[in-house]
């Protein structure tokens, strides 16, 4: 018996005693190589198929052809009941009544029929019949044994006749069921044909029926019969066979690799087709089976390598574009993974998986195969643009050419794309697109979606796709994809998954090297035809060093480096105006970029200006120019890159540490140390939630908004409130004491309060006190720097402030100090006597006209007593 692995599934089916099968696909039109390397066509490979399973007589049906048959056996059937049978067939001309047969298979290009002698043909006219007599000599037939001459109406009779009771075993093939099921003419015949022929068989009946469909889906097809009205035993068949996935179906797909390997040789034989290496063919046919070519089609560019004298081999079919390539380069699958930058440990990962699929191979070919093979799927972690996608289109490969996988190709989804919006269709689509997928591999990127929605249906996508890959573990490879922390959240929502995604087969993709960033950059720009000057090719490497220096969560790594290529070529198209020979230059780096370069640096006197300008605060001012001037040794003398320190500002509220924070952030960002500089101030209200595991992304958040800048925390020690456990300050203690040195390089945290609090605050996570590598002591405004800070306040107003005032006002500070008040608040008693001294200033002056000058001059008497 010949075989075509195509139709595995329709022999399983019609072998089981099914009455009823489906086959469907696109390759019901392909041509199909079966096991005695004979290219044949659908029907005649359906014959092979049902005449294999015991079918002893094989029909077939379509509107134009009615009925007809492809091998003698079935004809000579019809001969023995032609009498029942004859009573459907219309008249006309002697000679033309009669059944025809042959194709080039069973049984060659024999005619089976001849005319049938005088006295038979005379029976037969009496009869009215349409079958025929044996052959006779002399009489050339058509190729195809036909009943010619039937009506719609008498070729359901006829369908009746070869189903009924006692009948031989019998297989009808309906070869063109969409067009019959929507033109027949005698549609209510063919309904009542389907409901006591067929449908009602039960499991196990001698008898079957096949219906060929074009569509590309079992529910495209039970779709079609629905709409259609006319036949509803069918339409409710085909939906009990979708409700069982597909029981009583045979999808035909692409051919398999065994299918083009005839192929090849048939091709090879007939028509002279070279083979570039013959140990490397096995290899080419996998590549040609991962596509979805049909064999009609591989036949024609086959042949068209035969005509051309060209060699047969993976290269000459990846340069044709006959076999898509993931990435550059002809060599074999570990040779272009090899050849992708970096993924040192990925690389290291997938050449254990390959050497321990091929130590089971070979045990498997000594008769030694572990029970069960290892597990196949796999989890890709890591942040955008670390080439996930890429790896996972390899991996598809790598398991096509170590055996695993038939096809091996990648199917790329996202959450959107399994979960339906209506109750009953998430496990629809999510099983079509596993179907697109089987015999390769369902890459599934940002898979953590399907687990965070808090209502919709990606539970049920989950659920179909554990049962899937239970089925389905010999034809399906699943690698779902996303960001660490929440990919553990995703495997830890079900616990099938953490048992289908073993820890082993877990890959971290870790953020490109700045190195390999500019390599990637240059390469790219390379591809878009873009020139460089020397200057921008040394400043690239600055500017990709500078973006992965201050990379934050989510950094888009190769995808960043293709969007700054895209840029500086936008910028210099701008600029060249049509002068392409021109090339880049520095001034066609984005703005955002410029941060990065080299800056010259600043003079003291710029950095420290506005400081100096401060009242008081000389030991600020002197810890604050120490560091700054450590700083620009260290850039003058070439050292590398800085990291902007964090800093505890330690002293009394009102003195300042407020505004030196913000001036940090300018100093910083002017030194190169912090791209933005900005401050975010934040207190423990704002870091702080009521519930477990809020406190984190509550602090997180803050530190987001603050990146590349300063995160000024005022009164941190208020976080820690010593034993309580029940307080969720020690979280946000935590989250900021890991922050701090992941941004390193990337935000500067300043802490402020009261010194004896802060040890509190540093004792509460043993990594704090190591992170701040700068204290800063604020001491209390002496009463003349605050009557100094209190004129410039004023000023600020617009207001003058005699010497009579400034002497009172410096006897009002006195006296406050002295009051031993612990909450004295330095700057902010400023500028609370200051409002004191407007309200006495306008009750003084209610009667005074409208712009006169006592109106902004406060004496003595605006004062307040103590």
């Amino acid at each position: 018996m010949t075989t075509i692995e195509r139709f595995a599934d329709a022999l399983t089916v019609v072998s089981e005693g099914e009455p009823l099968l489906f086959v469907y696909g696109p390759a019901t039109d392909d041509a199909f190589i079966d096991s005695a390397y004979r290219i044949c066509n659908i029907e005649e490979s359906l014959w092979e198929v049902l005449h294999g399973a015991g079918f002893q007589r094989i029909a077939f049906y379509s509107l134009s052809g009615k009925i007809y048959f492809r091998d003698e056996q079935s004809l000579q059937s019809m001969r023995l009941g032609r009498a029942s049978s004859a009573r459907g067939a219309s008249a006309g001309p002697a000679g033309q009544r009669r059944m025809r047969a042959g194709f080039t298979g069973p049984l060659g290009d024999r005619n089976l029929l001849a005319a049938p002698p005088p006295a038979q043909q005379a029976a037969i006219q009496q009869a009215g019949a349409g079958a025929t007599a044996p052959s006779a000599p002399g009489w050339a037939a058509p190729r195809q044994g036909q009943v010619t001459g039937l009506t719609d109406p008498h070729s359901v009779q006829m369908l009746h006749e070869l189903m009924r009771g006692g009948a031989p075993r019998t297989a009808i093939v309906f070869a063109d069921a969409e067009n019959t099921l929507r033109h027949i003419e005698s549609d209510r015949g063919l309904a009542q044909f389907f409901a006591t022929k067929v449908v009602a068989f039960r499991r196990d009946a001698r008898h079957t029926c096949v219906l060929l469909f074009r569509d590309a889906s079992l529910s495209a097809i039970h779709e079609y019969i629905d709409r259609l009205g006319s036949v509803p035993a069918l339409a409710a068949a085909a939906r009990r066979l979708l409700d069982h996935q597909g029981r009583g179906t045979g999808a035909i797909g692409p051919p398999s690799e065994n299918e083009l390997a005839r192929l090849v040789h048939v091709i090879r034989i007939q028509d002279g087709l070279q083979v570039a290496d013959w140990t490397e063919l096995s290899a080419t046919v996998r590549a040609m089976s991962s596509q979805s070519h049909l064999a009609r089609r591989w036949e024609g560019l086959l042949r068209q390598l035969a005509t051309e004298r060209t060699a047969l081999g993976t290269a000459e079919l990846i340069a044709r574009g006959w076999v898509s390539s993931v990435t550059a380069g002809s060599g074999t699958v570990w040779n272009r993974l090899e050849s992708m930058p970096g993924l040192d440990a990925v690389k290291a990962h997938l050449h254990r998986l390959r050497w321990e699929v091929t130590a089971d191979t070979e045990l498997a070919r000594r008769g030694l195969a572990p029970p069960a093979p290892s597990a196949r799927h796999l989890v890709f972690t890591g942040n955008p643009g670390t080439g996930k996608t890429t790896v996972a289109r390899l991996v598809g490969e790598m398991y096509r050419d170590l055996g695993v996988l038939r096809r091996g190709h990648c199917i790329e989804a996202r959450a959107a794309d399994l979960v339906s919006q209506y109750v009953g269709d998430t496990a629809i689509t999510t099983n079509a697109k596993i179907d697109s997928a089987l015999d390769g591999v369902l890459f599934i990127d940002e898979a953590y979606e399907l687990s965070d929605q808090s209502s919709g249906f990606g539970q049920q996508a989950i659920d179909t796709l554990l049962a899937r890959m239970e089925n389905e573990r010999d034809r399906l490879v699943v690698i779902v994809a996303g960001y660490p922390e929440k990919m553990q959240e995703f495997l830890d929502s079900n616990d099938g998954l953490r048992s289908r995604f073993p820890d082993a087969n877990q890959l971290s993709f870790e953020d490109y090297s700045a190195d390999v960033l500019t390599q990637i950059l240059r390469a790219q720009l390379a591809s878009l035809r873009l020139a460089c000057t020397s200057e921008l090719q040394e400043q690239l490497a600055t500017v990709v060093q500078g973006l992965h220096r201050t990379r934050g969560r989510g950094f888009g790594n190769a995808r960043a480096t293709r969007v700054i290529g895209e840029e500086i070529r936008s910028r210099w198209a701008a600029r060249v105006r049509g002068q392409v020979t021109q090339p880049a230059e520095v001034t066609d780096l984005p703005e955002r970029l410029r941060v990065h370069l080299e800056p010259d640096i600043p003079q003291m006197a710029d950095l420290l200006g506005e400081l100096d300008t401060m009242v008081g605060l000389q030991p600020v001012k002197d810890t604050i120019r120490a560091l700054v001037s450590q700083i620009r040794l260290r850039q003058r003398r070439g050292l590398g890159l800085v990291p902007a320190p964090h800093l505890l500002f330690l002293g009394p509220p009102g003195t300042g540490k407020t505004t030196v924070a913000r001036l940090i952030g300018d100093i910083f960002r002017s030194l190169g140390l912090l791209t933005k500089g900005q401050l975010v101030e934040v207190n423990r209200a704002q870091l702080v939630a009521g519930y477990v595991g809020e406190t984190a992304l509550k602090t997180t958040e803050r530190i987001d908004a603050a990146a590349h800048g300063v995160l000024f925390i005022d009164e941190a020690y208020s976080l820690s409130r010593g034993d309580d456990t029940r307080d969720f300050g020690q979280e946000a203690i935590d989250t900021l004491n890991v922050e701090m040195e992941n941004r390193r390089g990337r935000l500067c945290v300043i802490a402020a309060g009261y010194p004896a609090q802060m040890q509190r605050f540093l004792a509460a996570n043993p990594g704090l006190a190591s992170r701040f590598t700068v204290h800063v002591d604020f001491p209390d405004y002496s009463a003349s720097e605050l009557v100094e800070i209190l004129c410039h306040m004023a000023y600020a107003e617009r207001y003058q402030v005699d010497a009579g005032a400034q002497a009172k006002a410096r006897t009002w500070f006195e006296a406050r100090r002295a009051g031993g008040s612990a909450n004295f608040g330095n700057a902010r008693e400023a500028r609370g006597l200051l409002g004191a001294m407007e309200v006495r200033l306008g009750d003084r002056t209610a009667d005074a006209a409208e712009g006169s000058p006592e109106l902004s001059i406060f004496t003595e008497a605006d004062v307040p007593d103590v």
